[in-house]
């Protein structure tokens, strides 16, 4: 009864409030949403940690101080728990209370001020894979909502697309047989590029696509509810609806739709036989030359021309990178096999023995004793982030075998803390 009578004012509050901005214009729906979303989240779990408000309108410090208390427990990114403050602060204004919200900092007083600090550089995978989301399912989602969302996850997935590039892409017109062209009007910043293959994923993704459109057909809505052309507005505002819908937002599961190019870098530098910091990958991978080499590939591919950005999306490997630790991989993907024992594998499927075999013999170069049943698994767990059953394996698979193993071992780590 508390929580609902808590709801009902806590929505007239945000109907007088909510859909104006700051400086006086009207706030987009997206905006009143995340509003709604995140002062919902915030007064329920308010309740469920044992405070017994009445009233919104009696939030005080205690209660913000509480928060971030528990979201810090449970491992929120700093950035979130800033945006969570920051949608508190203009909420407390709302209440009469301007000054009351003060810095993540203030409530959180026994954690390093350095570690409170939001910065651009990628700290924890934002891809989908790496936060717990079955993209296998996600996409089954999206078909059902509106087929051509469902093609769009896809095509973000497999070429890193933005939501405005994928809303103004024309794959018929696009496929250019061994890459995908985005033309200056798709691009962001009126920036074109050419994203070039280097996995069969891609290509079938690709034909998968065009397969449901007609040549010249925008992956986008071209008209509207009303029958109207679409404008790039109503195409993303529609994007983030149904994004909301199948449950991918910040406030729910961490992640974005942005969470897909982030992935889709992550894949791309696995491809180039190197593993990000988000996936466990460090500094002594190889040459600095040779790695900034392979990032300056990888941001072109995401259409940036500064190395530095990559950061944004699997994180930085810092200044100082060493030359490689002797047996690095073998040791590695060694650890990953301890922590998989006692785990039930299953049977190899007749299919994949070939790709499995092969596997095997290249791990085997490494002086790496594995087994096929094992390498299934492994290499089972990498296609889920091309969201295929089973990609084929190509020359040089060692990284992306390695990524795996490097989950197994944190996993291991967490279970026996």
């Amino acid at each position: 009864m508390m929580k609902a009578k808590v709801g009902e004012i806590l929505s007239t509050i945000l109907k007088e409030n909510a859909y104006i901005r700051q400086n006086g214009r009207v706030a987009s729906q997206r905006t009143v949403t995340a509003y709604t979303e995140v002062l919902n989240m915030a007064f329920d779990l308010l309740a469920d940690i044992g405070f017994k408000l009445e009233n919104p309108r009696n939030l005080n410090e205690t209660h913000v101080a509480a928060l971030c208390q528990h979201w810090y427990r449970e491992g929120k990114q700093v950035s979130t728990m800033q945006e969570y403050l920051s949608k508190l602060r203009v909420f407390s204004g709302w209440i009469g209370k301007e000054s009351m919200v003060k810095s993540l900092p203030k409530y959180l007083p026994h954690v390093d001020k350095e570690k409170l600090k939001v910065g651009k550089i990628a700290r924890e995978s934002k891809s989908w894979s790496e936060n717990g989301i079955d993209i296998f399912q996600k996409i089954e989602e999206a078909d059902a909502l509106d087929w051509k969302f469902g093609l769009m996850i896809r095509m973000m997935l497999a070429f890193g697309l933005r939501r405005k590039e994928v809303t103004h892409n024309k794959p018929w017109k696009s496929d250019h047989g061994n890459k995908l062209v985005i033309y200056l009007g798709e691009a962001k910043g009126g920036r074109p590029r050419d994203i070039y293959f280097d996995n069969e994923e891609q290509r079938i993704v690709l034909d998968f696509v065009k397969s449901k459109l007609k040549k010249g057909e925008h992956l986008g809505w071209e008209t509207d509810t009303r029958g109207k052309p679409a404008t790039l507005k109503y195409n993303i505002r529609r994007y983030n609806h149904y994004m909301a819908r199948i449950g991918i937002t910040k406030l729910k599961d961490g992640v974005t739709g942005h969470g897909l190019r982030a992935q889709y870098a992550e894949n791309s530098a696995i491809i180039a036989k190197m593993i990000p910091p988000t996936l466990g990958g460090t500094r002594d991978q190889m040459d600095r030359s040779d790695l900034d080499v392979k990032r300056a590939q990888i941001s072109e591919l995401l259409g940036h021309s500064r190395i530095s950005v990559t950061a944004n999306y699997y994180g930085s490997f810092g200044r100082e990178v060493k030359t490689e630790e002797v047996n690095r991989c073998k040791n590695n993907i060694e650890a990953g096999l301890f922590a998989l024992a006692g785990t039930r594998l299953q049977a190899v499927n007749p299919q994949r023995m070939l790709d499995c075999l092969q596997l095997v013999g290249e791990l085997a170069a490494l002086d790496v004793a594995i087994t096929p049943q094992q390498v299934q698994h492994l290499w089972m767990n990498h296609s889920a982030r091309h969201a295929v059953p089973w990609a084929r394996p190509r020359k040089g698979n060692a990284e992306a075998m390695e990524v795996e193993a490097l989950k197994l071992i944190k996993k291991d780590n967490h279970a026996n803390r």
